[in-house]
Formats: C-alpha cells, structure tokens, sequence
C-alpha cells in the first residue's frame, strides 16, 4: 500500500505524534473542570510526579496547591474567552527548583482544553541576572548608584525617625589608575573585586556598601552611637586596604581616602551628605592621600574649585580645545573595519588629566550637557568629511547624546543642517542612546529619535543589558543597533553561565532584527566567542584602542 492509499486521518495522527516527539513541549488535554484527560510529548521526564499518575486526575491532586489554584483560574479563563491563556509556574524537579510556562486554548464545544507546556529554566535564570545588574555593580557584585541612591534615603528616613545619627563615607582607591595602566584592565578588575570583598568584611551586616565609579565606594553606617565610631570604622577600612593584594602573583599595595558626613549634624538629606562625603574625600586627596577626613564648612575652597572646573570645561567648549578619538568596530568574521564610536577627550596641558566621565558628569552637574553634545557631533561630521574627502570608508562614526539632546526639538533640524553642510550621507552617523527607559517614557524623545530615522540617521543603544527594565522600550523606539554592555563579555566564554547570558541578549536583538556589537572585547577568546556568532560586530582593546583620526585613516588604507 503506498501512501496515496492510507487513509488521511491516519497520516494526520502520525504527523501528530512525530510533531509532539520533535519538540520541546509538554501537552496536556484537560477537563474544563481540570481533569487532566491525555498527555504527550518527550520531555515527559519533567512532569512533577510520574506521567501515569495524571491520567484522569484532577489538577488539585498532583499539583502543588499554589500551582493548581493558577491552573483553575486559566482553565476558567480560557472557557470564557477565545483567547489563549498563559501564566508562569515554579515546581521542584528531581531537587531542583525549575520555571515553566503554561498556554491554555479552551476547546468549548468540548467542554475540554489543550495546554502546552514548556520549561524555561534558562531563560528566567538569565533573566533574574539581567534585573540584579539593573541595581548591582557586575563586577564586583556590590550595590551600584541606583540602589544606593533608593538605600539611603531609606537611612536617613530611618534616622530621622528614630532620631539616631548616620554616616556617608565615600571611598577612592588611592593610585588605581597606575595599577590599570602598568598590569593591564585585567588586573585592575580583580584589584577591585579583592578589595571590594576587603572591605564587606569589615563592615557590619546592617551597612551598605555600594561601587559608585571606576574605583569609588560609598559606605551607609547606620545607627552610628557617635562621631568617633565613624572614625575606628575609617580606621579599620584603611588598614586593610594598606595590607598587599596578590594579583595573580603579582603583589600590590595600595591606600585609600575617605570622605566623611555625618546626619544630622551636616546635612539633613541624602543627596548632600552624599555630596558632602565626596567633598571631605577630595580633601583627604588633596592632603597626601591614605587618610580621612569628615566634612567641615570651611570646606568651601573645594566647592570653588568644581566652580572653577565647571568654568574651564565651559571655556574649553568655547575655544574648541576639547578632542575627539575614535574607537574602531570590527566585523568579527573579516576582521574589516566598519565603524568607529568618537570619544571626547579633554586635554588639560600643565594640570592633572580628567578621565571622560568625569569631565562628562561635570557637564551634566553644569548644564552643559547639550552644549557637548553638539560640539561632539559637529566635530565628528567635520572629521567624517574630511576622511570622505581622502577616499576612505569609515562606515558610520557613532556619537553618544545624552537625554538631554534627545528630548531637544530642534536636535532633528540641527543634525539634518550638519548632514547638510558638511555633504555625509545620512547612513554614515549613527546616534547611541543610553537612557532608553528615561526616553521611553518622554513622548519628545520617541518623536525626535524617529525624526533622526527619517533622515536616515541609525540609532543604537549602548551598554544594553545594564538595565533590564528599558527591555520594554525597544519596541516603542525606533531602535537599530544593540551595543551590548561590556560586562556581559567580562567572563566569557569561560563563565558557562555569562555564555549563556551573552546568548541570551545577542538573541534578542537577533530575534529584533537589530544589528548587534559586543563591546569590552579584550582577548581572543572572547573575540572568538563573537565570531562563532556570525554577523556580530565587536568592539574593545582586543582590536585596537581609541586611536586619532590620522591613525583611523592609516588603518582605512
């Protein structure tokens, strides 16, 4: 008999069962009263009791209670509506705690329903990592600015309650920028964990300690009995970040300062002590490192000289003296050249260097965020001009705007006027956005980023992954590059857990139909990892560092 012959319901029932052996599903036929009636599939193994035990009994009996209430309720569901009914689970399974999502269909005219079932384990471990970075520092685990900042006005709430006194100290690592530049990024990423975990140990329970910087710590003592316990805690702290660390064989002293503020007596709010903590640590800097200091009022001086730098920065804007480098991408499975993000520098000839978050973050404090973002985008279509002139490609040159710019009007017009005078075709600039939950929620900034899309402008979102909550706004904005945050690819590929996590995000940008860039690439395995991703671009010192625009056009050559 040949197969025009078998009757097709017969093929059908075969399709059927071959169907639900190739995936990697669960399917229940149900009762609308919950009695399970028929079960199939391959991942039968994952059943919380063993498959026999179902058959023909009510959901109540072999579910946990919580679980088989949510059953109920979506069968009721479904039976009232057409729509399909899809609700989360946690069940225990051979010891281990394991994530399913269940997708109920009411068969009415049946009075039964068909539910499918799917593990999704992995993906709701990735995810619960990608909500902890939102308020956790990845590298060192600790709490980061956001969740310090919710922290301590809790404190301060609390203290004024209770009327007890509290303390803010603000720690910097004294000479960490000598330690990165001789022994590499490497090194200093583990010189910032072991002294993260030197200084949890020395603090109470009940204190919080958050990374705020590069290389800065703040602490919240509370229910401090008085002045001078903030003091034996500074001691302690100090002590022990003086005694070596062992980087990998290599043995590191450092020191650090503190910066001290104390509720009530300085400052009434969080915000100030906060900022009163930073002042009092500069001081401490400023007079030979390795000690501490708590804030006083005639700490006055070290307001004037942020005044004083808000005033330089202002004038360096004015006189064109800031410079731009430029961070080639790389197509990982060519290895060609096909984007570079432009970089502000602010040179400072005969004074200390200031780092680029820095003298950025001054701008925020200034006002003068709007004013750096147009100088930074005049002077990269100014050099994305010149390297058009001399012939070479440098595929889009990226710019970072801050919030600001984006919820500007007239952001669209000035950047078609740049495109204009300086003849770049629009798909040579690229704009990279941070704040994507901030603009998701600001109707100007949705209208002004689909402006930039019209004009032919890409938009890309950098250090994604930091905050899982912008997840949602990538629908509503008109997104097109994905520039994942460098700590996803810190331990990649040797963190099976990190690899799945990086997965994890290059799959939803995939799965977006956005172009996808890996930043913080530093080795080659992980520009390895990249490349078996095919299609993925990467950026990171593995590469090439920021390099100069003369430098970007020897490499275009």
């Amino acid at each position: 008999m040949n197969s025009s012959q078998i009757p097709q319901q017969y093929l059908q029932i075969d399709f059927l069962s071959a169907l639900f052996e190739a995936m990697p599903d669960l399917y229940f036929l149900v009762s609308l009263d919950g009695v399970i009636k028929d079960f199939r599939g391959r991942q039968l193994d994952q059943l919380y009791v063993p498959p026999e035990a179902f058959l023909d009994r009510h959901v109540e009996e072999v579910l946990p209670a919580p679980v088989a209430a949510q059953f109920v309720q979506a069968l009721s569901e479904a039976a009232q509506t057409d729509n399909v009914v899809t609700f989360e689970y946690q069940l225990s399974v051979r010891g281990a705690d394991a994530w399913f999502e269940a997708r109920i269909s009411a068969l009415r005219d049946h009075q039964q329903a068909v539910c499918v079932v799917r593990n999704f384990s992995e993906l709701h471990e990735a995810r619960k990592q990608l909500e902890s970075m939102a308020h956790y520092d990845a590298l060192t685990g600790l709490a980061n600015r956001a969740l310090l900042d919710k922290l301590l006005e809790q404190s301060v709430r609390s203290a004024r309650r209770n009327q007890q006194r509290m303390g803010v100290m603000f720690i910097d690592l004294d000479r960490f920028k000598d330690v990165n530049d001789t022994l590499g990024h490497a090194a200093g990423d583990l010189l910032l964990q072991l002294a993260s975990r030197r200084l949890q140990g020395t603090l109470r329970e009940s204190d919080t300690l958050a990374r705020v910087g590069g290389d800065e710590f703040v602490v919240v003592l509370d229910d401090l009995e008085s002045i001078d316990s903030a003091s034996g805690v500074a001691r302690k702290l100090m002590n022990d970040m003086c005694t070596p660390f062992d980087l990998q064989g290599t043995e590191v002293v450092i020191s650090c300062s503190i910066g001290i503020s104390i509720f009530p007596d300085d400052a009434d709010n969080a915000s100030r002590l906060l900022s009163y903590a930073d002042t009092a640590m500069y001081r401490a800097k400023q007079q030979g490192r390795n000690d501490w200091r708590f804030y006083t009022a005639d700490m006055t001086r070290a307001a004037m000289e942020h005044l004083e730098l808000i005033e330089a920065l202002r004038a360096a804007l004015e006189d064109n003296s800031l410079t731009q480098l430029y961070q080639p991408q790389f197509d990982c499975e060519t290895g060609r050249s096909v984007g570079v993000e432009a970089l502000a520098r602010w040179p400072r000839p005969g004074r200390d260097s200031l780092g680029p978050q820095r003298f950025i973050t001054l701008a925020e404090q200034a006002g003068l965020a709007r004013r750096l973002d147009r100088w930074s985008l005049e002077s990269a279509c100014r050099q994305l001009h010149r390297w058009l002139e001399e012939r070479h490609d440098p595929g889009a040159v990226s710019v970072n705007l801050s919030i600001h710019s984006l919820t500007d009007e007239t952001l669209p017009e000035a950047v078609a006027s740049l495109l204009h005078d300086y003849a770049i075709p629009a798909h040579h600039l690229q704009i990279e956005i941070k704040e994507l939950a901030l603009l998701g929620e600001r109707p100007v900034a949705r209208d002004c980023l689909k402006a930039l899309i019209a004009l032919g402008v890409d938009i890309a979102v950098d250090d994604f992954g930091s905050g899982y909550a912008a997840l949602e706004y990538l629908r509503a904005l008109p997104v097109t590059t994905l520039k994942i945050d460098a700590a996803f690819m810190r331990d990649v590929p040797g963190d099976p857990e990190q690899a799945i996590i990086a997965n994890t995000v290059i799959a939803m940008g995939r799965a977006l139909g956005m172009k996808v860039v890996a930043k913080g690439i530093e080795n080659a395995e992980q520009a390895d990892f990249i490349r078996h991703q095919h299609g993925i671009q990467g950026q990171g010192y593995y590469f090439s560092h920021p390099l100069s625009p003369e430098q970007v056009g020897e490499l275009l050559d």
